[in-house]
């Protein structure tokens, strides 16, 4: 992904981050339900954007704990920033945590919401999180299933009917077997991959549409070529209105939510 695409992302994910987080909290509290973070514990989260992440593990923390935030994005980080001012156990880095180099096994656990599937090689990504992390530490996160089973991403990208090739990142952690496998190589055991499926929601069908957009499979594709807006918009408006109930809009995202131990 060139610097102008990563950008343009970073700024859409600052610009849209109560929306998203609305979206995304149920699949990223899923996660951390399997990670279950203990009190005064070092968890480091990867692609931790805005920070919603952050301060939901935080609170299960405490004020003794320390959560380090990685993510690519400035715009996202100074939101993160502003929100986490408060807590004196937030470190946050604008780095790839595929290189990072904190020291060997200086934390208890390492945690994401989808912030796994952008590695050009997973398994060294992996192995440097291995790395990182204790012997018996815990490792959790959610990643998207195949697109198409996203309904969260394939009605927006349908309703637009573009003959555009959907940026397959995102969805490179799809296969559950070469999660496993890649896992299994990076020096983990006890891993668990199970489906889990919510209806999300970024609220009304203004709200959605302003999402769907701007971020996720089609808001990728359409921040590359804007003048495709006034064409898709209201062809995805509609799309999206059949899946309005009482003032708000849902539709099914389908992740895995993996988790696994430091062998």
């Amino acid at each position: 992904m060139t610097p102008d695409n990563l950008d343009r992302g970073d700024r859409a994910r600052a610009e849209l981050a109560d929306l998203i987080d609305l979206q995304m909290s149920p699949l990223g509290l899923a996660a951390i339900a399997a990670l279950a973070p203990k009190r005064g514990q070092t968890i480091l989260d990867v692609g931790c954007g805005a920070g919603q992440t952050i301060l939901q593990l935080m609170d299960r923390l405490g004020p003794d704990g320390h959560v380090i935030g990685v993510d690519f994005g400035p715009r996202v980080l100074a939101v993160a920033r502003a929100r986490s001012a408060r807590l004196r156990g937030v470190t946050l880095l604008q780095q790839d945590a595929a290189t990072l180099s904190l020291p060997d096994a200086c934390l208890d656990g390492i945690y994401s919401r989808f912030g796994m599937m952008f590695f050009t090689d997973t398994i060294r990504a992996f192995t440097n999180m291995r790395r990182m992390l204790r012997t018996g530490g815990s490792l959790a996160f959610v990643c998207w299933r195949a697109v198409r089973e996203n309904a969260l991403d394939f009605v927006p990208l349908e309703a637009a009917g573009l003959d555009i090739a959907v940026d397959e990142a995102p969805f490179s952690l799809a296969r559950s077997a070469f999660v496993e496998e890649a896992l299994h190589a990076a020096g983990f055991d006890r891993i668990l991959i199970e489906p889990f499926d919510a209806q999300v929601s970024s609220g009304g069908i203004d709200d959605m549409l302003k999402v769907v957009m701007q971020v996720g499979a089609l808001g990728k594709i359409l921040r590359e070529r804007p003048e495709l807006l006034p064409g898709t918009t209201p062809r995805v408006r509609a799309a999206l209105s059949m899946h309005e109930h009482d003032g708000q809009v849902s539709l099914n995202a389908a992740t895995w939510i993996v988790s696994a131990i430091a062998a």
